[in-house]
């Protein structure tokens, strides 16, 4: 039996809701996939820094971490749930209106059949058309029980189809209410894990609160460090622009540098990240410190947390402008792209030199690593003499 219109339109209305709601869960689950795999990533610092008793602050930066991708998974999983209990509530409406539908088709189909029982012996249908007192007659009548014989087939075909319908429906809820109970259980483990890791984030805390003038001194010669960066970059950049013939403080390029800088602001937000694998363990901008409420840490760039002699690489084709070394940034290695400059602090080793044309992923050093901090990578973004934040540029 072919498979009517209205078959057709009832299971294209139900899939195009299904797509939607697929869509959106889809992308919930793939901001908790980022979390998952980011939390798998922080773990892994974690065991690092717990076989050095000295990064205190890195291990507590990790486990603070570790908290904001679990809250974030946490979120994640209500908002599947919602999805879910949304979508069962569209599908048990539409249980009742194919049910009531279905109903009232029996009803009408069983009458249909009960009238035609009852004349059955009363109408002979051949004597009722031959008896016609003319061919007009004759004809009307067979078109008569036509009509009655087709509406009847009509009406089988589409309460068969409502039963299909139905059992689609009760399939797709069924596996919705799985979904929406699987999601609860992750949600009540998920907030068991969280408690642990606040436990341990305020056993850390009060151990580090024990050790507040040591740190809060070492806290003010690392912003001193940072200090002593900017000015430095300001005076290298300034001098970039006046090589380069321009009478301001912007970079005057050649046409080939042009082509490079404008290739550069248009990968923004898809750049690749200066490390293989790494978490953002600071932001651009001020930030206050999370015990020391009184201390304020400005960052011209953003603070990259990765694994210990993790390789560095460049984030866009470009030239190596400078390489230097500063005191508590160990190597800085600055790479132009045309009117744009990316910095690169905290490197161990350098692979590359001044002047030389760099590629897209191309490793330059490999990162330090310091008892304090563990292996921290500074990434900074400059456009000309203006300090831009890193995290707006890179992929996610």
């Amino acid at each position: 039996m072919k498979i009517q219109p209205i078959f057709i339109l009832i299971l294209f209305l139900f899939s195009l809701t299904n797509s939607v709601c697929a869509q959106s869960i889809q992308s919930i689950q793939k901001e908790k996939e980022r979390s998952e795999k980011e939390i798998a990533y922080l773990n892994k610092l974690l065991n690092e820094a717990k076989n050095n008793k000295h990064i205190s602050l890195g291990r507590l930066n990790i486990i603070q971490q570790k908290i904001i991708q679990s809250r974030k998974i946490i979120t994640s999983l209500k908002q599947e749930v919602f999805y879910f209990e949304e979508q069962i509530k569209e599908n048990e409406i539409r249980l009742t209106e194919l049910t009531h539908k279905r109903e009232s088709m029996l009803d009408l189909y069983s009458k249909l059949i009960y009238g035609l029982w009852k004349k059955k012996d009363n109408i002979n249908k051949l004597m009722f058309i031959f008896s016609s007192s003319d061919f007009n007659q004759a004809y009307n009548r067979y078109k008569y029980f036509e009509q009655i014989q087709s509406y009847s087939k009509r009406q089988l075909i589409q309460i068969s189809q409502i039963n299909d319908s139905l059992y689609i429906q009760n399939i797709q809820l069924k596996e919705y209410v799985n979904q929406k109970n699987e999601a609860l259980k992750e949600i009540d483990i998920k907030n068991a894990d969280l408690l642990a890791q606040q436990r341990n984030e305020k056993q850390l805390v009060q151990e580090l609160q024990k050790k507040e003038k040591d740190i809060v001194r070492k806290l003010q010669s690392e912003q001193k460090n940072r200090n002593r960066l900017a000015k430095e970059l300001d005076k290298l950049i300034a001098s970039q622009a006046k090589k380069s013939g321009s009478l301001t403080s912007a970079y005057k390029m050649t046409p080939e540098e042009k082509l490079v800088s404008e290739d550069f602001a248009k990968n923004k937000g898809k750049l690749p990240w200066p490390v293989n694998q790494g978490v953002i363990s600071e932001k651009f901008g001020v930030n206050v410190h999370p015990i020391y409420k009184r201390v304020e840490m400005i960052n011209n760039g953003i603070s990259i947390s990765t694994l210990k002699n993790a390789d560095i690489r460049t984030v866009f084709n470009g030239v190596v402008s400078e390489i230097l070394f500063m005191p508590g940034f160990n190597n800085v290695i600055i790479v132009q792209h045309g009117n744009y400059f990316t910095v690169y602090s905290n490197l161990a080793d350098v692979v590359v030199k001044k002047g030389q044309k760099v590629t897209t992923k191309q490793i330059i050093g490999k990162i330090a690593y310091d008892q304090d901090n563990g292996s921290v990578l500074n990434f900074q973004v400059w456009k000309n003499m203006d300090k831009l934040d890193p995290e707006s540029w890179l992929a996610r």
